[in-house]
């Protein structure tokens, strides 16, 4: 089946996003990975070290970035996109990324809040 022929799933601007339990475990990897990076020699061991992270999981190295933000708490993608903008991390970057990390498992979106139950009137009939 051809990539084209797939339909994408659409989410709305209020849909927040968070990590799955296999999300998790990747972040935290992540997370170890860069502190025993920063002891490296420079920015080559530290792509190297990025993807030898990713590529057993089926992730790009860039990928970690984008699960450390989800990390933080459940968000949107524009606040992932406004989180993210000190990074030089485009819009289109985030959502390309979201769909990638929404496909493997590594993020789920957030069920919608069940409605507050209706309290029935307090009219008086007399």
């Amino acid at each position: 089946m051809s990539d084209e022929n797939v339909e994408k799933v659409r989410f709305g601007r209020a849909q927040k996003f968070r990590l799955s339990p296999k999300g998790i475990e990747a972040k935290e990897a992540y997370t170890l990975m860069v502190k025993e990076a920063q002891s490296g020699s420079g920015r080559a061991q530290f792509d190297a070290a990025r993807t030898g992270w990713g590529t057993p999981r089926g992730l790009s190295p860039e990928d970690g970035l984008f699960l450390v933000e989800f990390g933080e708490g459940d968000r949107t993608i524009p606040e992932a996109v406004r989180n993210l903008d000190g990074c030089g991390t485009t819009a289109k970057e985030v959502k390309v990324a979201v769909e990638r990390l929404l496909a493997c498992g590594m993020i789920e979106p957030v069920p919608a809040p069940s409605p507050a139950p209706v309290a029935p009137s307090s009219r008086r009939y007399w």
